[in-house]
């Protein structure tokens, strides 16, 4: 971690939480078809996040930092890819599963795990060619992470965010007097969900763009009624409901406004 880092209290939380949260994960299995196979989910954020990186890999001597790590499942299979893989977490517990998960699937050389924070990176200065963040924005503050994800980006690298945003009508009537009163939002190891966390708003995506370079994707406009289903339907593996909202936004891209994930891939100006 950096030495200089002092942690504030939103972040004492969320190191409790994860340090607490991996403990009660179940053994870790990872897959590598995302990044091994020729498969291919453009309609799945997480699949389209792997494709990009994929895509952008030509060679061993190219350096990916896993922002926000978690447990190391990311940053494992980009490293099985071939890039050189550092990776921090605030969580010390999910930085010791992660270098465990290494070792155990033969990639512990090709990746560095370290416990650190999102708003004061320990790394030089225009080193990594690629930045992957799955999930992390919205558990820390954007305006510093985003400046530290830019100054050790190299200049003709780019950043690529996987992210829950706030969507009209939807979050609206979530964060309703109504909304809380019929389920609370609250601290939950079961549906994963800490005490500070909050979806990216549309101030939070229009300071991303006044700092960088931003391309933007949305995904889950008919796929979040999943959430409300005990068996959605799958065709192959994949999400139905995905699978209709990618043909839907390709249509009608305005619909995006509506979807509750969006992809953001940042570059320098």
């Amino acid at each position: 971690m950096n030495p200089t880092a002092t942690l504030t209290e939103r972040q004492r939380r969320e190191r409790e939480y994860y340090d607490e949260f991996v403990t009660r994960a179940k053994p870790r299995v990872l897959s590598f078809n995302a990044v091994r196979g020729r498969e291919r989910r453009p309609w799945n954020p997480y699949w389209y996040v792997a494709e990009l990186v994929s895509n952008a890999f030509t060679s061993p001597s190219q350096r990916l930092l896993d922002f926000g790590c978690g447990p190391g499942s990311y940053a494992i299979a980009f490293a099985d890819l071939g890039y050189e893989v550092s990776a921090f977490d605030i969580s010390p517990a999910n930085i010791r599963v992660a270098e465990s998960l290494a070792e155990e699937y033969g990639l512990a050389k090709r990746t560095h795990f370290t416990t650190g924070v999102a708003e004061q990176l320990a790394y030089p200065s225009a080193y990594f060619d690629v930045i992957v963040g799955i999930d992390i924005l919205h558990h820390v503050q954007v305006q510093p992470a985003i400046e530290e994800c830019l100054r050790v980006l190299k200049p003709g690298g780019f950043a690529v965010f996987k992210e829950p945003n706030e969507a009209p009508l939807f979050d609206a009537l979530r964060n309703s007097w109504l909304g809380q009163r019929i389920k609370k939002k609250e601290t939950s190891f079961e549906h994963h969900v800490t005490a500070d966390e909050r979806k990216l708003s549309k101030d939070d995506l229009r300071l991303v763009h006044r700092l960088c370079r931003v391309e933007e994707r949305r995904f889950r406009v008919l796929s979040r009624l999943e959430a409300l289903m005990r068996r959605p339907p799958m065709r192959g593996g994949s999400s139905v409901l995905e699978m209709v909202d990618y043909r839907l936004l390709r249509a009608i891209p305005a619909l995006g406004a509506l979807g509750g994930n969006v992809v953001l891939v940042c570059r320098h100006r």
